[in-house]
């Protein structure tokens, strides 16, 4: 078989390893394609011109969205997009700006419960990527406040916690308009963590074409469920570790979970059919 990841992410979003690094362990663990879905950027594929010149492994461009629907979080994730996109670009800058306000309003908030934290320290963990969550949780350990990523998120910035801000309005159906007008195939990101699958059917409708049926975070009984209703709804079949670094856990590295290659090559297919020739479907191009 013929193995592929089509969800971990970069230092270009919250990941701890860099494209290159990326895909020095994708070859080590010998997959034929990994997919770079970082949150709100395309930029973490800049750096792979040189890189995979003359590479074996097959890079998938992506990038993952997070939206709301009915006081739930969704995520999305679109391969194939164009990032010169001018629609792609403008959605892009407008999460990177309410990103940078919705950072300075946590950091306001731990400062609230005599948890000093500024916002500086936390975009120097950034390192030029795109900020979020992770970033302010590692600056949480760094100063002590915290042990472990996991419990700054439980303690303190984690969904309903005191200094949880939401994130700016941006439904799913805004997410994969976008997607498609950038000539991309979206897909429902990990749908087991949302714990409710009513709103799937309303997504379908919207243009998903695509479910991530394999997941770390699907047990046997979530992946026999979602099959049945990516057969039920036509919609092909996709998975990936999310790995992010370390901090996904000590057993979790690129590769943990993976898809037949036949999934990439469905996904092809159908953009095929959509009119995008063999050029758009590269490995990678130089613009990324």
């Amino acid at each position: 078989m013929r193995l592929v990841d089509l969800h971990v992410h970069t230092t270009a979003s919250d990941g701890l390893y860099s494209p290159a690094q990326l895909v020095g362990e994708a070859l080590k663990r010998g997959l034929a394609a990994v997919a770079i879905t970082d949150h709100d950027t395309m930029k973490g594929l800049q750096e792979l011109d040189s890189t995979t010149a003359n590479c074996s492994l097959e890079i998938v461009p992506g990038i993952e969205f997070s939206t709301f629907y009915q006081k739930k979080e969704i995520h999305l994730l679109g391969y194939y997009c164009d990032p010169e996109n001018l629609q792609l670009q403008e959605t892009l800058s407008k999460n990177h700006r309410d990103r940078h306000l919705r950072m300075e309003k946590m950091v306001n908030k731990l400062k609230e419960m005599d948890v000093f934290v500024e916002l500086d320290e936390v975009l120097t963990t950034v390192k030029g990527g795109v900020i979020g969550r992770p970033h302010l949780a590692a600056v949480l350990c760094q100063k002590g406040y915290c042990s472990t990523v996991e419990e700054a998120f439980n303690s303190y910035i984690g969904y309903n916690r005191p200094a949880y801000v939401e994130r700016a309005p941006f439904s799913p159906g805004e997410a994969i308009a976008v997607i498609k007008e950038a000539g991309g195939f979206p897909v429902l990101a990990h749908p087991g963590l949302g714990n409710d699958d009513t709103y799937i059917p309303s997504l379908v409708h919207a243009g998903i074409k695509g479910l991530e049926v394999y997941h770390p975070e699907h047990d046997a009984a979530s992946i026999t469920k979602y099959l049945r209703l990516a057969r039920e709804y036509d919609l092909v079949v996709t998975g990936g570790s999310d790995f992010h670094g370390e901090h996904s856990g000590p057993s979790l590295h690129i590769g943990t979970v993976t898809v037949d290659y036949s999934s990439l090559e469905a996904i092809k297919k159908s953009l095929r059919l959509q009119g995008k020739g063999a050029n758009d479907l590269n490995i990678v191009k130089k613009g990324f």
